[in-house]
């Protein structure tokens, strides 16, 4: 695989994933996060997935692991930012 092929391929993971993140706005799965993290979260996610797919399943699966692993990376970022608002409140109110 040439270099330019290379970056062309972790370009289309981190636009995947920033696609995802977008997308997971619409949903709303952390209503508490800003809009930034989750889709910045997406596209790292989707760059991180796609390398660990290209080394442990090589150039088939890669985008296919990209496209998971941003999935999981935005739904793992939503729900954290909403333990982390829980735990903000609780501490307001024992205080």
């Amino acid at each position: 695989m040439t270099i330019m092929n290379l970056l062309l391929q972790s370009l289309f993971w981190f636009g995947a994933g920033l696609i995802i993140g977008f997308v997971a706005l619409g949903a709303r799965p952390g209503a508490h996060c800003p809009w930034y993290i989750l889709v910045i979260g997406g596209g790292i996610g989707a760059w991180t997935g796609g390398w660990l797919g290209l080394w442990l399943w090589g150039r088939l699966f890669a985008p296919i692991a990209a496209l998971w692993i941003a999935i999981l990376a935005v739904l793992l970022i939503a729900h954290l930012s909403l333990l982390v608002r829980r735990d903000e409140q609780l501490n307001r109110v024992t205080r």
